[in-house]
């Protein structure tokens, strides 16, 4: 197991969680080569950093000279991937002598740079400046500014000369706002999708503009030998002139941010990419350059992507949870890992599946709680001293949140939700207790420290090994997996599950009898060591058949194990007995009554109202009883 060589541009790439990629993962496309042949692509990354191989995982690249997709080589240097000039074909079967059968590519520190140079290009600021504003905005305990309400994002289509769209005003106008709606195979439209996982907060729908005729035929701005920011924005800002000077469209009906800029901007064009990677008209989010203002808004993000022969939600939905929430990404840019959340987020890979493309997994609950959606109950009873004890309990898609939080550094937590496959939840990998870590001081490209980590009950950490993008063993599932410790501490050298702050010391954090996976889990909250974490009276009894009552006049408990465990002094006798409301009377429903001072009850309690006496046969003394429930 590898650890990760702390450069300079490793550090920066890895700080980067403001802004957007779109993620890949043996994605397929077709590029047209100079000799009409349709070349297979496979593509793996995202917007900043991607790898292009043939069917026999030779890698290729986008030769100028050529005007086509050629076989690639590392340079000397290591830095780069350089053409051959050699035009790659689908007949070509080639075999390489790797794991995986395919040509070595770029090492992980190349391609951290490389994607930084990537990002700043396309977001038009430097990546330090997008560190700094995101850690400001991530490291704050409270939610920031709540995005719900009414949201009104703007989608223009457009099609071109030569490629008339195929898909229809309407249709592109019910993907986004129909309520219900199923075209295309979706589950929910892209309004559908926010309003279910904001709990009905957010109201995100678009205008979506008559299609925009573009000046040039389609070659013009797919051109693969510009990179995607050039002739994309050029027809970003045709379409957006139209829209003001012939349309007379008022832009000041849209959602903006404080600065006055365009929330939800997005731009869907005619037919397939017909561009190489990062080139031409490739899909992308980024900044636009030649800024665009009227009726006293402007742009700032936007995202464009081509329509195709159909239309999935789950990347127009993801690209949203930046544009207008300000998530960031959750999977690994230089592609080292798979991110820890994974698929277990809309923000990581639980927008792209095959079936989640169509229904979206939530965002992890952490986001949920920053946008507003989710409540928090603080369990730490260093920070809240009314924390709720003992056993409790969290329904899936319930808008609340457990958390404990780090008294030493307030924005470093343990956000606890029960996840079941049902509903929004119903393409997410596993049902059970997810356990999040979050962090501002990590980052989405170190795997072993990221912003958000998911606590993979299995304890192998599969996505960050690049072994899968999660599965079904890694929430907690009250059978094999139905307890959470801090047993080995969270670092580059153990790379634990566990319940540690991330500098090594102990939480003081634990769960433990979580019980089976359902829509609803119960669970106790115990020591970071997994002792009972109950809650403890003192008291002191005067001499034989001295009583008193804890907690005093009774408690209502919903159902479950009640432990009381009393220790008194050793030159004494003291008794404990556990009693339960009738109706009309207290009746003993358990007792513990050796001849010492040291007594136990275990019971396995109904819902109803209890009390607990600490009785003395004889002696008198202090003591101390603790109550677990």
């Amino acid at each position: 197991m590898r650890l990760k060589v702390a450069t300079a541009a490793v550090l920066l790439l890895a700080s980067l969680f403001a802004q957007a990629g779109i993620p890949y993962k043996d994605s397929v496309y077709e590029f047209k080569q100079p000799n009409g042949e349709k070349l297979r692509v496979h593509l793996d990354g995202n917007d900043y950093y991607a790898e292009q191989r043939t069917d026999d995982g030779s890698l290729v690249v986008y030769d100028a000279a050529k005007k086509g997709l050629c076989y690639a080589e590392v340079n000397a240097a290591g830095d780069d991937l350089v053409s051959t000039g050699i035009l790659a074909t689908n007949g070509a079967k080639r075999s390489f002598a790797t794991a995986d059968k395919k040509q070595k590519g770029l090492g992980h520190e190349a391609r951290a740079r490389k994607a930084k140079e990537k990002f700043e290009q396309m977001q038009g600021r430097s990546l330090e400046s997008a560190q700094k504003a995101a850690k400001a905005a991530a490291s704050a305990p409270q939610p920031l500014a709540a995005i719900t309400g009414q949201v009104k994002g703007l989608t223009v289509i457009i099609d071109f000369p030569d490629v008339p769209g195929t898909i229809t005003q309407a249709q592109v106008n019910s993907f986004l706002n129909d309520m219900p709606y199923t075209g295309f195979g979706n589950a929910q439209s892209v309004r559908g999708y926010f309003q279910s996982v904001s709990g009905g907060k957010l109201d995100y729908t678009n205008t979506t503009t008559v299609y925009y005729r573009a000046k040039f035929n389609k070659s013009y701005y797919a051109d693969s030998s510009l990179s995607s920011s050039v002739r994309s924005q050029e027809l970003i800002r045709e379409a957006l002139t139209w829209l003001e000077n012939t349309q007379g469209f008022n832009f000041s009906t849209l959602s903006v941010d404080a600065s006055n800029r365009i929330r939800g901007l997005n731009f869907f064009y005619a037919g397939g990419a017909d561009s190489a990677w990062s080139k031409g008209l490739w899909p992308h989010m980024g900044w636009l350059s030649n800024q665009f203002c009227a009726d006293g808004v402007c742009t700032g993000y936007y995202q464009i992507t081509n329509m195709g022969s159909s239309l999935a939600i789950g990347t127009f939905s993801h690209e949203t949870g930046h544009l207008v929430m300000g998530w960031p990404d959750l999977y690994d840019y230089d592609g080292s890992s798979e991110g820890s959340a994974a698929s277990y987020c809309i923000m990581g890979y639980g927008s792209i599946g095959a079936q989640s493309q169509y229904r979206p997994v939530p965002p992890n609950g952490f986001f949920r709680y920053l946008a507003g959606w989710d409540t928090v109950t603080e369990l730490n009873p260093a920070l809240n001293a009314s924390a709720p004890k003992g056993r409790l309990s969290h329904a899936s898609g319930s808008h609340s949140l457990y958390r404990w939080t780090n008294p030493a550094k307030q924005d470093e937590a343990f956000y606890v939700e029960a996840i079941y496959k049902a509903d929004q939840n119903l393409y997410q990998l596993g049902s059970g207790l997810a356990v999040w870590h979050i962090d501002p001081a990590g980052n989405n490209s170190d795997e072993w420290h990221p912003y958000v980590q998911m606590e993979h009950a299995d304890g192998r950490r599969d996505p960050e090994n690049r072994v899968n993008r999660g599965d079904g063993t890694d929430l907690y599932d009250g059978a094999i997996y139905k307890a959470f410790y801090d047993t080995v501490p969270n670092n580059y050298t153990s790379r634990g599950t566990n319940s540690r702050w991330w500098n090594g010391s102990g939480s003081n954090f634990g769960l433990a009898n979580i019980s089976a996976a359902a829509q609803t889990i119960s669970f106790d909250v115990v020591k970071g060591d997994g002792t009972p974490n109950g809650e403890v009276y003192t008291g002191y009894l005067s001499g034989a058949n001295a009583s008193a009552i804890h907690p005093s006049p009774y408690f209502y408990y919903a159902g479950g194990t009640i432990k009381a465990n009393l220790a008194g002094p050793s030159n004494a006798d003291f008794e404990l007995k556990l009693e339960k409301w009738n109706g009309s009377a207290w009746v003993q429903v358990a007792s513990s009554t050796t001849p010492t001072s040291i007594e136990a009850i275990t019971y396995a309690a109904a819902a109803a109202y209890y009390r607990i006496a600490v009785y003395s046969y004889s002696g008198a003394g202090n003591y101390t009883l603790t109550v677990t429930k």
